[in-house]
């Protein structure tokens, strides 16, 4: 019997440009994602995308009542803090799956079931997308209740769910990122609170079988990703899921409004049809975007000089 995994998606204010992306490639994934939103449900949703509305008020109310104290999520972006809670504040909705987790709507999932099989399933209890911290942007627990009130363990977890600030609670605690990577330990770098990637690491002694891998691309420059029907592939090596949390910052930015058929190619400027070279590249409407866009930049720039 096939193991379920439900990803939870807690999200309120407006989807980005390439939110159509990230449904196209859940679609006929071997897992569930489950929305809590107040926006309007698409026209056009995979079958495995289940839609709950549910208002910002709502959300708080059940946030409060879970986890019997006040919390702080005024803004949504706040919500990421929330992250390791969730099995245990969704815990009704997620009764018929194996795992829980969630999962980032920037991002283009690949071929999962080539990287996490049934056999993988059997023989770990917490998975992470990245090796040196527990990935925010993908990462998915054992339904079971010691999995799911583990963030509990964390003797900062009432202060982070209290606090208006984002603390960083489901990753490492605040920008430790390169210093981890760079193989320093979590337990020696004195953060500020304790975070989810130090509590599961404190889990594996007590016997939580844990797997930090390195199966998410996080790209920064020009050479497209391939996106294909068969997985993703960049520099010759094939990842579980893209993560566009460096693409998406930069104002040249641009997806189409539709995703292309396979293959298709993402980088630096955005999504392209066909592989992009720099002539390509230079020609096509995601520079023309990036021209106008730079133009809006400096026209504000001016007016606020004035």
């Amino acid at each position: 019997m096939s193991q379920k995994i439900a990803f939870i998606i807690p999200y309120y204010g407006k989807f980005p440009s390439y939110f159509p992306l990230f449904l196209n490639s859940v679609k006929e994934k071997p897992f569930d994602v489950i929305f809590f939103t107040d926006i309007a449900k698409p026209n056009v949703v995979p079958e495995n995308v289940l839609w709950n509305l549910m208002s910002t008020t709502e959300i708080k109310t059940l946030f409060e009542k879970r986890l019997d104290i006040s919390v702080a999520v005024e803004r949504p972006y706040k919500l990421i803090d929330f992250k390791p809670a969730y099995g245990f504040i969704f815990e009704s909705y997620i009764s018929n799956y194996d795992f829980w987790g969630t999962l980032d709507v920037d991002t283009i999932m690949g071929n999962f079931s080539h990287f996490i099989t049934q056999e993988y399933l059997n023989k770990i209890d917490f998975f992470s997308g990245i090796t040196s911290y527990v990935s925010g942007s993908m990462f998915f627990m054992r339904n079971n209740t010691y999995c799911k009130t583990l963030f509990k363990k964390s003797r900062d977890w009432q202060h982070v769910f209290t606090n208006k600030r984002v603390l960083g609670f489901d990753e490492c605690g605040g920008n430790f990122f390169t210093r981890l990577q760079a193989g320093e330990s979590i337990f020696k770098l004195n953060t500020p609170i304790q975070s989810f990637t130090e509590i599961v690491l404190l889990a594996q002694k007590e016997g939580l079988r844990i797997a930090f891998t390195n199966y998410i691309l996080e790209p920064k420059g020009s050479i497209p990703v391939t996106i294909d029907k068969e997985g993703i592939f960049y520099l010759e090596k094939e990842y579980l899921l893209v993560h566009f949390i460096y693409f998406k910052t930069t104002y040249y930015f641009y997806t189409h409004n539709s995703p292309f058929p396979f293959p298709y190619y993402i980088n630096s400027l955005g999504t392209f049809n066909k592989k992009p070279t720099l002539i390509k590249s230079l020609f096509s409407v995601n520079m023309i975007n990036a021209i106008r866009n730079k133009i809006k930049i400096n026209l504000r720039k001016l007016k606020t000089r004035r």
